[in-house]
């Protein structure tokens, strides 16, 4: 009897374990490096023909806390121009005297409130340590007040340069309930921080669904959220 009691003990000590692993665990996926590992179509520019050195074509209006603007530097709207590279092509590096308690944040606003269904992040060029340790995604409705709809805090998801990783509604955050006008991403901590050049993200794509209903992000379709450039 007391064999059996241990057992069961034990096989339950397993499952918490598994359990707890599970509910852990991030189902963030690699999609590839560079331009063409972008999925495209995202709600800030869904007919992929926004022009950053004329700041026209997007469907969004973008505002951010440092360094905002296009082109002419590696100012924090370049994280929306559709590009993947060096120089122009990133939001980099920050002006000096670390990270601000507020974090380092970019905003896209949109015309109507958007279910945030998934969305892109990719790491810069160079010098991984730039790479966001800390860092969320928000959504508001009068850009004064914020929710955090995805956290992290920890090592950086970045393995290589110019790297796109998808997160998910269901898998990786939350599946929304409420659509927002506003996203934006914050970053709070690098490696970096505060020393020097301590921060850099290559580029941002959020998807979205206007009557907050989940949408397949696999489905090669085209709908109020965008297009996926690559079926996967």
């Amino acid at each position: 009897m007391k064999i059996m009691t241990v057992l069961a003990g034990f096989v339950l000590m397993i499952a918490y374990c598994v359990i707890s692993t599970s509910d852990l665990a991030h189902a963030e996926e690699v999609l590839g490096t560079g331009t063409g590992s972008l999925l495209g179509g995202d709600l800030t520019d869904p007919e992929d023909d926004g022009n950053p050195e004329a700041d026209e074509g997007y469907n969004a209006i973008f505002t951010a806390n440092e360094e905002p603007g296009f082109a002419g530097g590696e100012f924090s709207f370049n994280v929306f121009d559709n590009r993947l590279g060096p120089s122009n092509d990133k939001w980099c590096c920050g002006k000096g005297g670390g990270i601000p308690e507020e974090g380092l944040h970019v905003t896209a606003e949109f015309d109507q409130p958007y279910a945030l269904t998934h969305f892109t992040v990719s790491s810069a060029n160079d010098v991984p340590a730039r790479d966001p340790t800390v860092w969320e995604v928000q959504g508001s409705n009068d850009g004064e007040k914020f929710t955090t709809i995805f956290a992290h805090d920890g090592d950086s998801f970045w393995n290589q340069r110019l790297q796109v990783v998808l997160f998910e509604a269901g898998e990786d955050f939350d599946v929304q309930e409420v659509g927002y006008k506003f996203f934006r991403h914050v970053t709070f901590d690098t490696a970096s921080n505060p020393a020097g050049a301590y921060f850099q993200i290559g580029e941002i794509e959020y998807f979205g669904d206007a009557n907050l209903t989940a949408v397949d992000p696999r489905a090669k379709l085209t709908t109020t959220w965008g297009s996926i450039k690559n079926a996967r």
